[in-house]
């Protein structure tokens, strides 16, 4: 799994770049097999205004080749980043869940299919 990072309108420091790998690595490692790449966008609306202004975009590559795109905001930075990578982690469990449910649902029609040919 590949983890990316990437700022807008500040520098981000080894502080912030180690907390996210740490929080995507925990939350992300039940499903390490399926997802290809995980990216953080983080990005200061209003620059040195303050205020509701720190945005997390946190997108998730996975093998079954779909992406889920999710997005936050809020005044602090780690808040926005732990509320976002915790958002991504139920969107990529359902997702999964989901094409799973499909594959087995496909598997048992055509299981149906051949004993009903057979």
């Amino acid at each position: 799994m590949r983890i990316g990072t990437n700022a807008q309108g500040f520098e981000t420091t080894t502080a912030i770049d180690n907390f996210i790998r740490d929080e995507v690595e925990l939350k992300f490692d039940p499903f390490r097999d399926q997802v290809i790449s995980i990216d953080v966008f983080m990005k200061d609306i209003n620059g040195p205004k303050g205020g509701v202004d720190k945005q997390v975009v946190v997108k998730a590559r996975l093998r079954n080749r779909q992406r889920i795109a999710l997005e936050t905001t809020h005044e602090n930075l780690y808040a926005a980043l732990k509320l976002g990578l915790r958002k991504s982690k139920r969107a990529v469990r359902r997702s999964l869940r989901k094409s799973g449910r499909i594959d087995r649902l496909s598997v048992r029609k055509l299981l149906l299919k051949d004993h009903a040919t057979a």
